[in-house]
């Protein structure tokens, strides 16, 4: 498994073929840091569609010109299914931000359990 280090995020695809985005602690994500995470994805899944699991457990922020951008339909196209993980304490409208993305087109669940949101993401393989 080989894991990619960004500024932002640890990404990697794991042996069930579910790419993993873990959001590093205390950042502001701007626009060049979610072209940067971006490429990494496209790079690490050879362009494939796949599941993801995104862990938002730590706390960071994201500013509007990096929200416009990974709100487009480019960032989400190889997207099957998206489980976000995160802690009970977790903001509403940190929650809410990944909510609002494509939802209606890529479906989303809210997981505070690890094991869970990866036994969901396997039904979209």
């Amino acid at each position: 498994m080989n894991k990619t280090q960004t500024r932002t995020a640890k990404i990697f695809l794991d042996d069930n073929g579910i790419l993993h985005l873990e959001m590093n602690a205390m950042v502001v994500i701007d626009l060049e840091d979610s072209m940067d995470n971006f490429l990494v994805i496209k790079n690490t899944t050879n362009n494939q569609p796949c599941a993801r699991l995104i862990d938002i457990r730590h706390s960071f922020k994201i500013d509007k010109k990096a929200q416009k951008f990974i709100d487009s339909k480019q960032t989400q196209a190889n997207t099957l299914a998206r489980a976000i993980l995160m802690t009970s304490g977790v903001r509403t409208s940190t929650a809410n931000f990944f909510t609002k993305f494509n939802s209606n087109l890529i479906p989303t669940k809210f997981f505070t359990d690890y094991n869970k949101a990866i036994l969901w993401l396997k039904t979209f393989q």
